[in-house]
């Protein structure tokens, strides 16, 4: 009855006409959404655990565009390392990968944007204590950043463009944008998952598994390139996906953009 219960609730999910309907429906299923405690606490518990067990982080979804984005980097700056925003960057997996991978100091020249309760909730976490989480965006810009790199996050806000905007006015040479859900009619829309659905690893049972409930949206390809192409930027990389980060396959695809700033 349970079972017929959850998938009668995500059948009946209605359609909005703007973000902040979306979110507004969200929060009187599930308060807070993305910020709420049960669901952060929930996110970096599993990856701690999966870390424990021997997990590797290099199974993540992004990795292998991140991967390429940053040698192409490294190789046009003779082998300088950048200094990395990872924008919606969870618990920090990126920057704990390419830290064993690279060296185990990069995480200082590394941030992690991403909702306050998410901050709050890294500082309670050893595994993470090193790694320099932050909600400010503006604050982070101040670092010179060299290296933009977001994985489906830009989905999830309310001002998409208007991120990328700023991204633009501070010229930082390299921009990689993974996992994005694009559509050629961009709309808002409510997105259901269960809990196990969330975060890095195997689900933990004794969470249960609750519905999560979040605003998002499809964004426009051509809006995009059309914000970095007109301000200097070339593609050095795009690539089609066949399902990651996308809710509807009829109507929506996935790609990943790698863009750098021309001299």
């Amino acid at each position: 009855m349970n079972k017929i219960f959850r998938l009668l609730q995500k059948k009946l999910i209605p359609e909005v006409d703007s973000f902040n309907e979306a979110e507004k429906y969200c929060n009187s299923k599930m308060p807070f959404g993305y910020q709420s405690k049960l669901l952060c606490d929930y996110r970096f518990r599993k990856l701690d655990i999966f870390l424990k067990n021997g997990g590797k982080l290099i199974q993540g979804s992004s990795i292998n565009t991140l991967l390429i984005s940053l040698s192409y980097c490294l190789h046009l700056n003779n082998g300088k390392f950048p200094k990395i925003l990872d924008y919606g960057g969870a618990c920090g997996e990126n920057i704990l990968f390419l830290d064993s991978l690279f060296s185990k100091s990069f995480h200082k020249s590394s941030w992690v944007v991403e909702t306050n309760a998410q901050v709050i909730e890294a500082k309670k976490w050893e595994f993470v204590r090193n790694i320099q989480f932050q909600s400010d965006l503006e604050k982070v810009l101040e670092n010179d950043i060299e290296f933009f790199f977001t994985s489906c996050a830009l989905n999830y806000v309310e001002e998409p463009y208007e991120i990328l905007r700023k991204i633009v006015d501070k010229k930082i040479p390299f921009i990689c944008l993974t996992r994005n859900n694009f559509s050629r009619n961009p709309k808002s829309f409510i997105q259901v998952s269960n809990l196990s659905d969330n975060g890095f690893g195997e689900h933990i049972k004794e969470y249960g598994n609750p519905l999560i409930w979040y605003p998002a949206q499809t964004l426009s390809e051509k809006k995009i390139k059309d914000i970095f192409i007109g301000s200097n930027y070339q593609i050095i990389c795009e690539e089609n996906l066949v399902d990651s980060g996308v809710i509807n396959l009829n109507s929506n695809y996935s790609k990943d953009l790698v863009f750098h700033l021309k001299d």
